[in-house]
C-alpha cells in the first residue's frame, strides 16, 4: 500500500536525484541510535556486499566514488525505482497507489489493515475514498519517517507502530542544513566554496569535515554541513555551538600571513579591493574586510600587519553560530523512531507483535551521511520480507546468516 501517486518518491529526490544508494564503507559505526550491538548485528545477517548483489540481481549497474559512495551507474535515481518495480511485477505483487493505511489490529488470525483511497495531491477537488479493511497474515510497516513532508514524509509509520503497543522515541531532523543566528550570511546566498569546516559545541570540538559549502539565505549547507549536523543539532539544545569555516585548508597561519604581506608589499598602493581580487570567492572576502571595518578604496599598504594578521585569521578560522535547523522539510533523515529494543535485528521482527515487521526509517537508528541510511532501508526491508513470507530463498549469490 502506498499512499502516493507512485512507489518510490523519496527515492527519486535522493542524491540529487541521483539516488546514493550505498557506501563501500557499510559498517556498524556509521549508524547512531538503537539499541547496543543492534547495527551490528543486522549487518552481520545481511553483509553489505550481498545487498549490493540483490540490486545486481536486478540488473541494476552500479559504480562507487573515490570516498566510497555507490550510485547507479547510469546516476539515475529513477533506474532504482525502476529495477524494484520490475520485480514487483515480476512476482505478481498487487500494488495499491494513493492508498494510506489508517489503522493496523491484530486478531486471532493475523492483521486488519483499515485503509482509505486518498486524492492524488494535484487534484484539489476530490475527496478521499471510502474505509475499506484488509486482512492479512504479517504486515511490514516501512512507512518512513516524518523527513521531507512535501513528498510524502510523515509520522504516520509512527502512530501505528504505537497503536500496536510499540514505543517511539521523539523524532528530530537529522542530516540537514544548519540556520545561523549571524544575519550577515544572507549576503552570501547561493554561494559555493570549498572549505574546511569544524564544530564546536561549548567549545569542544565535536566534529570537522572539509568539501563544498552552499550559503543560503538563511545559513549553511553542502556536504561538510549535512555530515556534522547530527552533532551541531544536538549540542545546540545544551550549550552555544559554532561553525568555523577555514577558506584555506591546505595553508597554515603562518604561511596565509606571508602570502597576504607579500601580495600587500608588492602593491601597497592598490586599493583595498584590488588587493583582494583573486585571492578567494570575492561576496565571502569581501564581507570579511568589512567585518573587521577595511575600507575597500583604501590602500593595501594602509592595512598594517596587526590587522592584516586578523584579517588571515578570519580566512583560517571564520566563526558563526549555530541557531538550529529549518525542520524536517530540508532534512534527509530523521533521529528518534521506534525503540529498537522491541524489534529483532536479523528478521525486524516485533518483539511485542507477532508476525509485525518493521523497517527503515521507522526505527531509532539513523546512518551518516552517503548512502548509509538508504543501505540499512535495503537491507532491513531484505531481511523483513523474507521473514514475513517464511522463506529465505534469496538468490544464490547471498543469503542472510542466522
Amino acid at each position: 500500500m502506498e499512499k502516493n501517486q507512485a512507489p518510490g518518491r523519496k527515492i527519486l529526490s535522493t542524491g540529487a536525484g541521483k539516488c546514493n544508494l550505498s557506501n563501500a564503507k557499510i559498517n556498524a559505526g556509521h549508524y547512531h541510535g538503537g539499541a547496543p550491538g543492534f547495527a551490528a548485528r543486522t549487518l552481520k545477517a545481511l553483509p553489505p556486499a550481498h545487498v549490493l548483489d540483490f540490486f545486481g540481481e536486478l540488473g541494476l549497474l552500479l559504480s562507487a566514488e573515490a570516498d566510497g559512495r555507490i550510485f547507479p551507474r547510469s546516476r539515475k535515481a529513477a533506474d532504482v525505482v525502476n529495477v524494484l518495480g520490475n520485480r514487483l511485477k515480476e512476482k505478481g505483487a498487487e500494488l495499491l497507489l494513493l492508498t494510506c493505511a489508517q489503522s493496523v489490529k491484530k486478531n486471532l488470525s493475523g492483521f486488519e489493515i483499515t485503509v482509505r483511497r486518498v486524492p492524488p495531491k494535484w487534484d484539489k477537488k476530490a475527496a478521499p475514498g471510502p474505509l475499506r479493511t484488509i486482512t492479512a497474515d504479517a504486515v511490514i510497516l516501512a512507512a518512513g519517517g516524518p523527513a521531507h513532508p512535501q513528498i510524502g514524509g510523515s509520522a504516520l509509520g509512527l502512530d501505528l507502530a504505537r497503536s500496536l503497543g510499540h514505543t517511539v522515541k521523539n523524532p528530530k531532523p537529522v542530516i540537514t542544513p544548519l540556520k545561523i543566528k549571524e544575519k550577515t550570511v544572507r549576503e552570501l546566498d547561493g554561494i559555493r566554496l570549498e572549505a574546511g569546516l569544524s564544530v564546536y559545541s561549548g567549545g569542544r570540538l565535536i566534529g570537522s569535515k572539509r568539501g563544498e559549502l552552499l550559503f543560503t539565505d538563511y545559513g549553511v549547507s553542502g556536504p561538510p554541513v549535512l555530515s556534522l549536523s547530527r552533532a551541531a543539532l544536538t549540542g545546540v539544545e545544551t550549550s552555544a555551538v559554532t561553525c568555523h569555516i577555514d577558506l584555506f585548508p591546505d595553508y597554515s597561519r603562518e604561511a596565509i600571513f606571508s602570502l597576504l604581506a607579500k601580495r600587500r608589499d608588492a602593491g601597497p598602493e592598490r586599493p583595498w579591493k584590488d588587493f583582494l581580487c583573486g585571492l578567494a570567492e570575492e561576496r565571502t572576502i569581501n564581507l570579511l574586510s568589512s567585518s573587521l571595518k577595511i575600507e575597500p578604496a583604501a590602500p593595501a599598504g594602509s592595512v598594517k600587519d596587526p590587522l592584516l594578521a586578523e584579517f588571515g585569521g578570519l580566512l583560517k578560522d571564520w566563526s558563526l553560530e549555530v541557531s538550529g535547523s529549518l525542520g524536517f522539510e530540508d532534512a534527509m533523515a530523521a533521529a528518534g523512531g521506534i525503540d529498537t529494543a522491541e524489534i529483532r535485528p536479523e528478521t525486524f521482527e516485533s518483539r511485542i507483535v507477532k508476525k509485525l515487521f518493521i523497517t527503515g526509517e521507522l526505527l531509532d537508528i539513523n546512518g551518516d551521511c552517503g548512502g548509509y541510511n538508504l543501505h540499512f532501508a535495503w537491507t532491513s526491508g531484505l531481511l523483513a520480507g523474507a521473514a514475513a513470507a517464511k522463506t529465505m530463498s534469496f538468490p544464490s549469490s547471498f543469503s542472510p546468516q542466522p
